[in-house]
């Protein structure tokens, strides 16, 4: 005998009185319309060429080919900015219009830029061995002086390739040249950049950056002017930018810094080879050589590529945001 007022809940063969059951109802009915409003919209986003960079209202999202999911679309459709980037590379941005549970799909074809090295000419200084010392060593023996050759090789052919016409301060691994000579031979190249490349003594991991923050002394000698430290400002913080996007998750960044931080530069006011130089002048530690993991990074055959990937990208993001008058050409609007 069924009672009154009552229903029968088919899966236990509970019996609930009405109230109760109408209560339920209302929060699964409740429970529906919030998941369909809060149902994430779904975009695939393909790029040609892949890799590029996708940001949503100025959010890094991937990279391509990826699907963007977006968890703020509602039921009334709302506006949201794509934008995709890569070096080289136009920025593309496009409004898309979203709603709960939608799906939608961007094919962007990317048009290269003229290319920023091009015609370009690049001191590449391998540190080491000078009148200062031969450089440090690593845990298991790795020498610096020959890790910065090594690279500068590659890094030298890799530039070549892009038309850009590469000046060596050394023709020998072991060849021994003091920082001055090093300078004028990027002077009187007329240099655009002239980098210098290193390996670290620290007690952390990762690679920084060094330019001239303040004049120096040296052999009477007191320098650099005031817009070579002005554009070494500028070289380094778009070069450590270009090489943390390809380094990062690989090698921690530790910043970028003036010359007067390090040891030398404490004491004459700026590195030797900056205080000479009248072209923008870049330190790059590329690596703490003195900590195994750095060690072992950058003295194997897959650390020295991507490290030649970084300081290229480093290069080009500085020569392509010079080129449009100091902006950031690749990075969003935020």
């Amino acid at each position: 005998m069924r009672l009154p007022n009552t229903t029968t809940c088919l899966a236990s063969r509970t019996v609930l009185p009405l109230p109760v059951v109408a209560v339920i109802a209302a929060l699964l009915l409740l429970t529906c319309l919030t998941t369909t409003f809060a149902d994430e919209a779904t975009v695939v986003v393909t790029t040609k060429p892949a890799e590029a960079k996708v940001y949503v209202n100025g959010y890094f999202k991937g990279s391509t080919p990826c699907t963007v999911i977006v968890n703020s679309a509602t039921a009334e459709s709302k506006q949201y900015r794509f934008t995709i980037i890569k070096l080289g590379y136009k920025k593309w941005d496009m409004q898309v219009g979203l709603t709960a549970g939608s799906r939608k799909r961007i094919d962007a074809y990317l048009k290269r830029l003229p290319d920023a090295l091009a015609g370009k000419t690049v001191c590449i200084d391998p540190g080491h061995p000078s009148e200062t010392s031969p450089g440090c060593t690593g845990p298991s023996g790795v020498t610096e002086n020959h890790i910065n050759w090594g690279i500068a090789l590659q890094l030298k052919q890799a530039l070549a390739q892009r038309g850009v016409h590469v000046v060596m301060t050394k023709s020998a691994e072991n060849q021994k040249v003091t920082n001055r000579r090093r300078a004028e031979i990027a002077n009187n190249a007329n240099s655009n950049i002239m980098i210098r490349l290193h390996c670290d003594a620290a007690p952390r991991s990762g690679f920084a950056l060094y330019y001239p923050d303040r004049t120096g002394t040296k052999h009477e000698h007191t320098c650099p002017p005031a817009e070579v430290r002005s554009a070494s400002r500028t070289a380094a913080d778009a070069l450590y930018r270009g090489m943390k996007s390809v380094l990062a998750g690989t090698l921690p960044g530790r910043g970028v810094h003036g010359d007067s931080a390090t040891y030398i530069g404490s004491k004459q006011g700026a590195l030797t080879g900056s205080i000479f130089s009248l072209v923008p002048v870049v330190t790059i530690e590329m690596c703490v050589l003195t900590i195994s993991s750095d060690e072992r990074f950058i003295s194997s055959a897959r650390g020295q590529q991507l490290m030649v990937k970084a300081l290229f990208a480093g290069l080009e993001t500085y020569f392509r945001e010079l080129a449009s008058s100091g902006g950031c050409n690749d990075c969003p609007d935020t």
